[in-house]
Order: structure tokens, then C-alpha cells, then sequence
């Protein structure tokens, strides 16, 4: 009867580390923090810089108005720092690595027109 009770205590314990193992393995994505500059002056630059980064890849996106930065929680085993910065500056607004073209920066809202 010992022995028995010793075998399932066994395979539980192997079940277990199998099951820690696999969230690890499967369900833990490398978590990133990065700021950077993203140009903008009114609440509006602020929804459209937070709406560009709305995607699966990034967990969280803080701007602030007042330094024109933005900072981000971001998985970074599925987008690169870089390819983040290229998301807000398609959206209008310069960033540290990427200016907005001149045609998206000009179909902002006039009081986005941080340029000006």
C-alpha cells in the first residue's frame, strides 16, 4: 500500500513540473519597457499616438503631452523597438528614429500640427 501511494505522489509531481514547465515554455513572452520621443501637442495627438499602438504586441503605452514621450510594456520576441516607432510615425508623428511624411503629418487635425 506504501509503495502505491508513492508512485501517484511520483506522477503528480511529474505532472506538475510538466504543467510549470509548459506555461513557461509557452505562455511567457519576454516583456520589454521602452521610451521614446513622439512629437504631438494636444489631447487628440495623444489618442491617435495610444490608437497606432493599439495592437497584440504591445501590453501597455503611457504618453506624456508635456515632454512629447511615450512610454511602452511591449513583448518583444514578436516586435521590434524600431517597427514600434515606425507604427507612430505612420500615424503623423515624429519619433526619435522615424519623421511622419509630410502628406499623413498634413492630414492631421490643425491643432496636431506640432511642426508648425
Amino acid at each position: 500500500m506504501c509503495w502505491g501511494s508513492q508512485t501517484l505522489i511520483t506522477r503528480i509531481t511529474v505532472l506538475h513540473f510538466i504543467g510549470i514547465a509548459a506555461f513557461f515554455i509557452i505562455g511567457c513572452k519576454p516583456i520589454e519597457s521602452i521610451t521614446f520621443t513622439a512629437r504631438g501637442c494636444c489631447p487628440s495627438c495623444e489618442k491617435s499616438i495610444l490608437e497606432s499602438l493599439n495592437i497584440d504586441e504591445v501590453k501597455s503605452a503611457q504618453w506624456n503631452q508635456h515632454n512629447e514621450e511615450i512610454t511602452l510594456k511591449y513583448y518583444s520576441s514578436e516586435i521590434s523597438a524600431s517597427e514600434l516607432q515606425r507604427k507612430v510615425a505612420m500615424a503623423g508623428y515624429d519619433t526619435d528614429l522615424f519623421m511622419a511624411t509630410d502628406s499623413v503629418y498634413l492630414a492631421l487635425p490643425k491643432c496636431c500640427h506640432y511642426r508648425d
